[in-house]
């Protein structure tokens, strides 16, 4: 085995996505800040920001599933955060636990997920 395979603790495997998105922190007087998610998965999602989340705080999350719905959204603990421009513009990527959706959004957000996952697969059997 190798060591990534050991150090990977995810249940579920993340979904490389670049969908539309907004977030603000949780008990903080803010606006929502536009981002941008980089991958998804049945209880995560990883997105950017220009500002540092750091690990435990919440945020609100609001993620564009591209349906023709609005957006479904989320609450969710940032889990842990890399700088990835160290020397030049801050720039953060964030990755969060899904703590709490409202049902309607969490059926959404799984069926959609799924069906991803369905897609990445299929293209195996071509």
């Amino acid at each position: 085995m190798t060591d990534n395979f050991l150090k990977e603790r995810r249940k579920y495997p993340r979904i490389e996505l670049n969908l539309d998105a907004k977030y603000k922190v949780l008990d903080y007087e803010q606006a929502f800040q536009f981002t941008k998610t980089q991958n998804i998965s049945a209880e995560g999602v990883c997105f950017k920001s220009c500002d540092f989340l750091k690990p435990g705080i919440f945020v609100q999350l609001d993620v564009d599933l591209k349906d023709n719905n609005p957006p479904v959204s989320m609450v969710a603990e940032i889990r842990w955060a890399e700088d990835t421009k160290p020397d030049g513009d801050k720039k953060y990527i964030n990755g969060v636990k899904i703590i709490s959706m409202p049902a309607k959004d969490e059926v959404r957000f799984l069926k959609y997920y799924c069906a991803k996952m369905v897609e990445k697969l299929s293209a195996y059997l071509k």
